[in-house]
């Protein structure tokens, strides 16, 4: 079992295989666990994600603080916080709403307006997880309505010091399912610092031909500890998407940008990778599950057998994209 963060780290991720008849330790926020058939324990700290794990050894990703957790509830968001962080997730039923943009601008007023008045004021990362991210055209397409949506919650909170910068973000489709908007999301009481990618640009900076709103996320957070936080990464340089039906080299351009957002991070600025290690987290999220040896495969060789790496079903953003990959790393 993972120990308490050591001191000075007031977060830390791990990819873990839970014990349906263990408790969860007391200073666990959250654990997020993947898969319809994943065990885990009966604990309210925990949120189920249908996506389906394809790779990997353990299969819930859980999030642990310094201290004892506290649980609580405000309308329809479940968080737990330990006086230094704030772990929140959220479900939301589309039809309830009217449709995924009048559900998503409900959610994330919601997260928004909680934080806004809360000791936890400062967004550091969300994860939106949505049913056939890419149905529909044009501006109909989900992944467009989702942005809208979560772009008018931004600008109707815009006014509040703790909302002028975007979290780190990723917001991919569960293959199938009803049509239901999850977002987990981690927050604190300190400020993050955004990063953005050099080869890209800004997604909030999209131009009108991917949506009626840019997608409004930064390209990696730097959170105290220091603890970096990077976004869902894919294929894009600049703002076009590259590669298209090419795995292999979809791979090589997302690892690309993922080089130069830790170039980016390095704490004393040297042009040169951060090492990831044994207490990184790498995510990969595969359109089409046959793909998913291909990956894990590229990434073992680049990054060896000590980084944790979880592999899951998902469709991307953009249906031209086969692969999208995040990480979060201490250093």
């Amino acid at each position: 079992m993972p120990e308490t963060p050591a001191r000075g780290f007031l977060l830390r991720g791990t990819f873990e295989t839970l014990d349906p008849s263990r408790p969860l330790d007391d200073n666990v926020l959250t654990a997020i666990v993947f898969g319809s058939s994943t065990p885990c324990p009966a604990d309210p700290r925990t949120v189920r994600i249908d996506l389906e794990p394809l790779a990997g050894d353990c299969h819930s990703e859980v999030w642990r603080g310094r201290g004892a957790s506290r649980i609580g509830t405000a309308g329809p968001i479940r968080y737990v916080e330990n006086g230094d962080v704030f772990a929140g997730w959220m479900s939301i039923e589309e039809s309830r709403f009217g449709g995924l943009l009048e559900a998503t601008e409900t959610a994330y007023l919601a997260l928004l307006r909680l934080h806004a008045e809360s000791p936890y004021r400062h967004l550091w990362r969300t994860w939106n997880f949505l049913a056939e991210i890419n149905e529909g055209q044009g501006d109909d397409e989900r992944y467009r309505q989702f942005c809208l949506g979560r772009a008018r919650a931004f600008a109707a909170t815009q006014d509040h010091p703790s909302m002028t910068t975007y979290p780190a973000a990723s917001a991919v489709g569960k293959q199938g399912g009803p049509h239901s908007l999850q977002v987990c999301w981690i927050a604190g009481c300190e400020a993050g610092s955004t990063i953005e990618n050099p080869r890209q640009v800004s997604a909030y900076d999209y131009p009108r031909q991917y949506g009626p709103a840019a997608p409004r996320f930064s390209r990696a957070m730097v959170v105290p500890g220091p603890l970096h936080l990077i976004s869902g990464t894919a294929s894009i340089v600049g703002h076009a998407s590259l590669h298209e039906e090419d795995l292999d080299a979809q791979l090589r351009e997302t690892l690309m940008n993922l080089d130069a957002l830790l170039e980016r991070v390095r704490p004393d600025g040297r042009p040169q990778s951060a090492k990831l290690d044994c207490n990184s987290l790498v995510k990969a999220y595969v359109r089409h599950r046959g793909d998913a040896a291909a990956v894990e495969k590229t990434l073992r060789e680049r990054l060896g057998g000590a980084v944790p790496i979880l592999i899951l079903a998902a469709d991307i953003c953009r249906s031209e994209l086969l692969v999208e990959i995040e990480v979060a790393y201490h250093g």
